[in-house]
């Protein structure tokens, strides 16, 4: 290479690196759900740290899966709510033992009812920790001035899109799964057309009998049902509260 010509490139190297060191990554705020959608979300926060980004978790007093230590590589903001770490494991446990041992053997009437009533405890848990979130408007004027870039949210653990809103920020969502695939296809218009698509909960494969197909079609049906009334009943009056309209 010419003296010329390498004296021509210096000046671009320099920009070049003063432009490296410029640059940072942005600011995300996660509001995550427990056990394996936690995990599902763990994933994406631990790339998002390995590039540079920073990472703030709101978490609550009862959480069984959010790891609070610093080493952890993001910061935490902790809610308190009145419900203790047990109350959240007692009903998870509840889940397994009816999924593993007892929806099988159930007709979908039963089977629903029994999903009704976790998600009933899940979902009072859940409007506590909302609750007790924005009624912390210090803790909402601190995250409004720290500038975030996006809030990244599972949508099975409600408030995230609320949350967006009261700090106007771009929403992320990633969903490990819900019961029926109901948020998938409702919600994220995913195609599953009820007698070729298990349903989460059945544990039937691709290739149904007659009777399965049946059966999943109705537990479909049931899933939306649920849906509609736990929206309705549960989350419409604190939207209407929080946002004032």
């Amino acid at each position: 290479m010419s003296p010329r010509r390498s004296s021509s490139l210096f000046p671009l190297l320099v920009l070049l690196n003063l432009n490296l060191l410029c640059v940072s990554g942005g600011k995300i705020l996660v509001w995550p759900a427990e056990f394996s959608h936690w995990l599902n979300v763990k994933v994406i926060i631990d790339a998002l740290i390995e590039r540079g980004h920073n990472i703030t978790v709101v978490t609550h007093t009862a959480t069984p899966s959010v790891k609070t230590t610093p080493s952890e590589g993001y910061d935490v903001e902790i809610i308190q709510v009145p419900h203790t770490k047990q109350d959240i494991l007692e009903n998870m446990e509840r889940m397994l033992k009816v999924w593993t041992h007892e929806l099988p053997n159930d007709n979908f009437i039963k089977a629903s009812l029994k999903i009704k009533e976790m998600i009933d405890v899940g979902t009072e848990q859940n409007r506590a920790v909302c609750t007790q979130l924005f009624a912390r408007e210090d803790l909402l004027e601190k995250w409004r001035e720290e500038k975030f870039d996006a809030l990244l949210a599972d949508p099975l653990f409600m408030c995230g899109e609320l949350l967006a809103q009261k700090l106007n920020l771009p929403l992320i969502l990633s969903l490990r799964f819900s019961f029926g695939n109901t948020f998938e296809r409702l919600c994220a218009q995913l195609p599953a057309p009820p007698s070729y698509v298990p349903s989460i909960g059945t544990e039937y494969t691709d290739e149904m009998s007659f009777m399965q197909r049946l059966k999943n079609v109705l537990f479909y049906g049931a899933q939306d049902i649920l849906f509609y009334l736990v929206t309705k009943s549960k989350w419409d009056h604190l939207y209407t509260e929080i946002l004032g309209k």
